[in-house]
């Protein structure tokens, strides 16, 4: 499947190898190509979920409603044994203001390398003092990590704004970027957190189209786009675990289109414990 044969837009994502490079791309409708765009190998897919939350600018509403909402999601979509839920990101022009770093991303990424496993089972790494409290309160310790069967991180993106906001999400099928394709670098905090975490950059694509991109258009409330960013059998069996994804400017909206508003969930998925 090729985004051409469901086009969305043609636009510009920037991609880096330390300096950023605006690259153009096609990107394809995900809703038509749904079908063609297997979970498995793309690394993402649209799941319905209605949520209890009547009014996302209310943090509390989306911690105790939307956090416990999101474990039962990431429970019944992967079937792991325990899940923890990493405190919920609201991308707005409100939350920007106070902190840069939840601006929409316009750079090519995927959020954690084939260092993250590693990285979680180390207490003496920066990561475990955010993480280790954290696991506690679903009854799993640290250092049991190590035990699992299989580990896995899972995103689930909702908009909670304009269904036509000015800088919309863009996925890359993963099964069409290969690991020479990517290069980890060091993120040391993230959001006013140390925590020192490898992610992956994207080298931009020798071959133009190389690389396929999509969008969910107007995606509304109670719809959540669904993508891997980490999972110990993908690299048990040298499969793709990463899903780079991207802000991009639409060209459809213009000038004046609303800014987007958006909420993003972790969920660190353990199997087998």
């Amino acid at each position: 499947m090729n985004p051409s044969t469901h086009p969305y837009c043609t636009t510009t994502l920037k991609y880096g190898d330390g300096d950023t490079q605006p690259v153009a791309v096609t990107i394809g409708n995900a809703r038509e190509a749904i079908e063609a765009l297997q979970y498995e190998s793309c690394g993402f897919t649209l799941l319905e979920h209605h949520s209890e939350v009547d009014d996302w600018q209310d943090p509390m509403q989306v911690a105790d409603i939307h956090m416990a909402e999101i474990k039962q999601l990431a429970i019944e979509y992967t079937g792991c044994d325990h899940a923890l839920v990493y405190p919920p990101l609201v991308r707005s022009p409100r939350t920007a203001r106070d902190i840069a770093d939840y601006a929409p991303i316009e750079f090519v990424h995927s959020d954690y390398t084939d260092d993250y496993r590693a990285m979680i089972e180390d207490p003496d790494r920066p990561y475990g003092a955010f993480l280790a409290p954290a696991l506690e309160t679903i009854g799993v310790m640290q250092h049991e990590i190590a035990d699992a069967e299989r580990v896995m991180m899972v995103q689930f993106w909702r908009n909670i704004g304009a269904q036509r906001p000015d800088y919309p999400l863009a996925l890359c099928d993963a099964a069409t970027v290969p690991r020479s394709h990517l290069y980890p670098f060091i993120v040391p905090e993230y959001g006013g957190v140390r925590l020192e975490f490898e992610t992956f950059g994207v080298y931009p694509p020798a071959e133009p189209g190389a690389h396929h991109w999509y969008t969910f258009p107007d995606l509304r409330q109670d719809e959540v786009v669904t993508f891997r960013t980490y999972d110990s059998r993908c690299v048990e069996e040298n499969r793709p675990f990463w899903t780079p994804h991207s802000a991009f400017r639409d060209p459809h909206v213009g000038p004046d289109a609303p800014q987007r508003e958006s909420v993003e969930m972790r969920v660190l998925c353990l199997f087998g414990l």
